[in-house]
C-alpha cells in the first residue's frame, strides 16, 4: 500500500498478497502488472470484482503487452484503464488521478442514492425480469426481516404463505406476483409471514422501469405495513355482515346455523361446531356440515368441546389449527369450534375477532329467542282469528303474511257452515298488514261471521258490516266477497265491497270473473244498500277467491295479475284442490317474495263424498244411494255411473265380509273424488283381508275380478290396521 498524488494506492506485484491486502483494507486505487506469478493481472480483477468488499475498486493495468487485442483484454476482465509499458511517471500519476477521482465521484452517487432510498417511510424493492428481488432498503429489512446480505432473493420468495399450511393465501400472494411480472403498474394487499414467522399485511405498489445502460426492464416498486388496518377493517366488515344478518334471521335455529356458515367463510375454515347443553343427556348440536351429528363427533371433539363449558364465556381456546369459545345460549350452554384444518395457526387477531363475533351471536340468539317466541303467540293468534280451525269438504286455503318475522296481517279467509246446509265464504283484506291489521282484522271477521249467522244473505250481511267497520279505527277501504254456496246445487249468490272478483274455471277450461254485484268498500260511504249477484257452479268447476296481494304487481295493471291466477287455475284444473293451492302460490309468488299479506280460497265442486260407516251390510243401501246422489252432481255420463257403483258396492261388501269377519260393526269409510277427467273412490277397513280361494266356492272371489273391470285401475293395499282398495277410472 502506497500514496501516490494524496490517494492510497496498491502496487501489486504478487496477485495472491494484493488480493488479501485489498479486502482487508479497501485501498482508492489497485495497480497490477498483468503478468504476475501465482495470480495474473486479470484474474486478479474477476476476483476484485466478484467480491462486495472490492467490487466498485479501481483497477489499472500495467502490461508490456502492446496493441489493441491487449487493451481490450483487460478491460473486458473488469479493468477501468490500460497502461502499456514503458510509460512516464506523470502520465501514471495523472490516470491514477482521474480513476480515483471517477470512482469517488460514482462512489458518492451510489452513497447517495443509498442514503436517499433507506430515508424512504415505505419498504423499497427493485426485482429483474425474472421476478428475482435484486435489491432493498433497510425499511424493507425492518418490516420483513430480510437483508440484503441474502440478495437477490429468487422466487417463490421466503415471505411468501407456507403452501401446505395456508394454501388460500400462497395462491392469493402467487396470483399477485403474476400480476406484477405481467403488467406495466398496479397495486395489491396480500398476507406475507415475516423472517420471525409473524403474519403482516402488506399494500405493494409498483412500475415498469428500463435500465438506461444496459435496456433491461426491471420493477421497482413499494410497500407499507397495513396488517393493523386490515385486521381494523377485516373486524368492522365482519361485525356488520354478522349483525345485519343476525337481525334479518327469522328464528333461534335460522340464526345460528346461518352465523355458523358465516364463520366457516370468514376463516376458510373446515367445519364450524355449536353444541347446546340444555340439560338433555346429548347435547343439541348445529354444524355447517348438514350430516354430522354429535355421536358422529370423534371422542376428542365432543371433549373439548363439553370441556369449554368450564371457561369463562367469550374467552378463545386455541389448539392446534382451531378455536373454541362458551356463549350464553337462551336454551343453556352453547360451546363453539372453529376447525381451520391443516396446520394453519389460529393468530391472535382470529382470537380476538372470533370473542367479538361471538359476543354479537350471543346477543343476536338472544334476539331471535324473543321474536321466536313472540312469533308463537302471534301465530296462535293469528289462527285462532283468522278462519276455521277445520275446512268443509272440497275446500283449500293458503295465507302468506307480508309481514317478517312474526308472520300475522289483515287478510282473512272463512267459511261458516249455515244452519240450512249451506256454507258461508267470506275472503278480506285490511288496509296495511302486521299486528294493528290484524287486530282489524279480527273484528271484522268475528261480526261477519255472526252477520252470517243471523241473515245469510250477502248483500245484508256487507251492508250491517259497512256500519260496524265504521266504527273500528283502521277499517276504512276494507274489501271484502262474501258469498253463501249452495254445496248441493252449486248455486252461489255472493257480493263484493271493491274486492278483485273471484275466478270461476269450468271444467271445459273456460274462465269467467264474478265481477257482478260490486260496491265501494267498507266504511267509505255506510248506510246504502248493496247489491248481490247468483252464478251457478258446473260440475267439476273450481272457485278461486283470493285478496290483492296474490296478483298487484308493481308496474303491472291488476288485471295482468288476475288473468295470470286465471290461467293457473284453469291448468292445474286437474289436480285435487289442496295440491292446487299450493301450486297456485307458488306460480304467483314473486321473486322477492310477496310485498302484501295474500290469502286464498278454492273450492271445487262437488266437493268429495266422505262416509264412514258400521261395518254392516245393512248400511249397504244408504251408501250406494249417497253415492248415487253424488255422481249425479259430478254429471258423469250414465255408464261411468253404473260402473263406479257396481265396484263401489264390491268393494264396500268385501270390507263388511272380509276385513270385519271377526269384528262386525267396527268403521268402513268410503270416499270419492271427482277431477276433470277423473273418478276416484277408495274404500279403508279397518280388520284383516280374507284371502280369496276360488277353487273351495266357484260361486264366490270374484269381487276383485269384478271391480277390475269396471274401472281402470285398481289397487288392494293391505297392512296391519286394515285394507284399502284404491279405484280410478277416466271420464270424458
Amino acid at each position: 500500500m502506497l500514496t501516490a498524488g494524496g490517494y492510497e494506492v496498491t502496487a501489486v506485484t504478487d496477485g495472491v498478497e494484493a488480493l488479501d491486502a485489498a479486502r482487508r483494507r479497501t485501498p482508492d486505487l489497485v495497480v497490477s502488472d498483468v503478468m504476475m506469478p501465482r495470480l495474473d493481472g486479470l484474474e486478479l480483477v474477476s476476483r476484485l470484482r466478484g467480491d462486495s468488499r472490492t467490487a466498485s475498486v479501481p483497477v489499472l493495468l500495467l502490461s508490456a503487452r502492446a496493441g489493441q487485442e491487449a487493451s481490450i483484454e483487460g478491460l473486458r476482465a473488469g479493468a477501468d484503464d490500460y497502461l502499456v509499458k514503458p510509460f512516464a511517471a506523470a502520465e501514471l500519476l495523472a490516470r491514477v488521478r482521474a480513476n480515483v477521482e471517477l470512482a469517488r465521484l460514482r462512489g458518492h452517487h451510489l452513497r447517495w442514492r443509498t442514503a436517499l432510498v433507506d430515508s424512504l417511510q415505505e419498504a423499497f424493492f427493485v426485482c429483474d425480469e425474472s421476478g428475482a428481488v435484486v435489491e432493498i432498503n433497510a425499511a424493507f429489512t425492518d418490516i420483513l426481516g430480510y437483508g440484503t446480505e441474502d440478495l437477490p432473493y429468487a422466487p417463490v420468495h421466503p415471505w411468501w404463505p407456507d403452501a401446505d399450511a395456508d394454501p388460500g393465501a400462497h395462491e392469493q400472494v402467487g396470483d399477485a406476483f403474476a400480476g406484477l411480472l405481467e403488467n406495466a403498474r398496479g397495486s395489491y394487499t396480500v398476507p406475507v409471514t415475516r423472517r420471525d414467522g409473524r403474519r403482516l399485511w402488506i399494500a405493494v405498489t409498483y412500475n415498469k422501469a428500463e435500465d438506461p445502460d444496459t435496456g433491461r426492464r426491471v420493477t421497482v416498486g413499494t410497500f407499507r405495513d397495513v396488517t393493523a388496518q386490515h385486521y381494523a377493517v377485516q373486524r368492522e366488515t365482519a361485525l356488520a355482515a354478522l349483525s345485519t344478518f343476525l337481525s334479518r334471521a327469522s328464528s333461534m335455529p335460522e340464526a345460528l346455523s346461518g352465523a355458523l356458515d358465516q364463520l366457516r367463510s370468514l376463516w376458510h375454515a373446515d367445519v364450524v361446531l355449536a353444541a347446546v347443553f340444555d340439560g338433555d343427556d346429548t347435547p343439541a348440536l348445529t354444524a355447517t356440515d348438514p350430516d354430522l351429528c354429535w355421536a358422529d363427533l370423534p371422542e376428542g371433539r365432543r371433549e373439548r368441546l363439553d370441556a369449554l363449558r368450564g371457561r369463562p364465556p367469550l374467552t378463545v381456546v386455541t389448539e392446534h389449527s382451531g378455536a373454541g369459545v362458551l356463549l350464553e345460549h337462551p336454551q343453556g350452554p352453547l360451546t363453539l369450534w372453529v376447525d381451520l384444518g391443516g396446520d394453519r395457526p389460529f393468530t391472535s387477531e382470529d382470537q380476538l375477532l372470533l370473542s367479538l363475533l361471538s359476543g354479537h351471536l350471543a346477543q343476536g340468539l338472544v334476539r331471535a329467542h324473543q321474536i321466536d317466541q313472540q312469533r308463537e303467540a302471534a301465530i296462535a293468534l293469528q289462527r285462532a282469528i283468522l278462519g276455521p280451525a277445520r275446512l268443509p269438504d272440497g275446500f283449500a286455503v293458503r295465507y302468506e303474511p307480508a309481514s317478517r318475522p312474526l308472520e300475522v296481517g289483515g287478510d282473512w279467509y272463512d267459511t261458516v257452515t249455515l244452519p240450512d246446509g249451506r256454507i258461508g265464504i267470506v275472503v278480506g283484506d285490511c288496509v296495511g298488514h302486521g299486528l294493528e291489521a290484524a287486530s282489524v282484522m279480527g273484528q271484522l271477521r268475528s261480526a261477519c261471521r255472526a252477520l252470517l249467522l243471523q241473515d245469510p244473505s250477502p248483500g245484508r250481511t256487507l251492508a250491517a258490516l259497512d256500519q260496524f267497520a265504521a266504527g273500528v279505527t283502521g277499517a276504512l277501504c276494507t274489501t271484502v266477497f262474501c258469498g253463501v254456496l249452495d254445496p248441493a246445487s252449486g248455486e252461489l249468490t255472493y257480493s263484493s265491497a271493491g274486492h278483485p272478483p273471484g275466478i270461476l274455471v269450468h271444467r271445459d277450461g273456460t274462465v269467467r270473473l264474478l265481477e257482478e254485484g260490486r260496491a265501494l268498500p267498507l266504511a267509505v260511504r255506510p248506510g246504502r244498500t248493496r247489491p248481490e249477484a247468483m252464478c251457478s257452479l258446473s260440475a267439476r268447476a273450481t272457485l278461486l277467491l283470493y285478496t290483492d296481494g296474490l296478483v298487484e304487481r308493481r308496474r303491472l295493471p291488476l288485471s295482468t295479475g288476475i288473468e295470470r291466477a286465471g290461467d293457473a287455475v284453469q291448468e292445474g284444473r286437474d289436480m285435487p284442490v289442496e295440491e292446487l293451492a299450493g301450486a297456485v302460490m307458488a306460480r304467483l309468488a314473486p321473486d322477492g317474495g310477496h310485498d302484501d299479506d295474500v290469502a286464498l280460497l278454492l273450492y271445487r265442486h262437488p266437493a268429495p263424498l266422505d262416509i264412514t260407516f258400521p261395518a254392516e251390510s245393512s248400511q249397504l243401501a244408504p251408501v250406494r244411494w249417497a253415492l248415487r246422489s253424488w255422481l249425479a252432481q259430478c254429471e258423469l255420463p250414465p255408464n261411468a255411473v253404473q260402473n263406479v257403483l257396481v265396484a263401489a258396492g264390491e268393494a264396500c261388501a268385501n270390507a263388511i265380509e272380509h276385513g270385519h269377519r271377526n269384528a262386525p260393526g267396527d268403521d268402513v269409510r268410503l270416499r270419492a273424488v271427482a277431477l276433470v277427467d277423473t273418478v276416484r273412490v277408495t274404500v279403508a277397513d279397518s280388520g284383516r283381508w280374507k284371502d280369496p280361494r276360488p277353487a273351495a266356492n266357484a260361486h264366490r272371489g270374484r269381487g276383485m275380478s269384478l271391480m277390475r273391470a269396471m274401472m281402470q285401475q285398481v289397487t288392494v293395499s293391505p297392512g296391519p290396521s286394515g285394507t284399502t282398495v284404491d279405484m280410478q277410472m277416466r271420464i270424458a
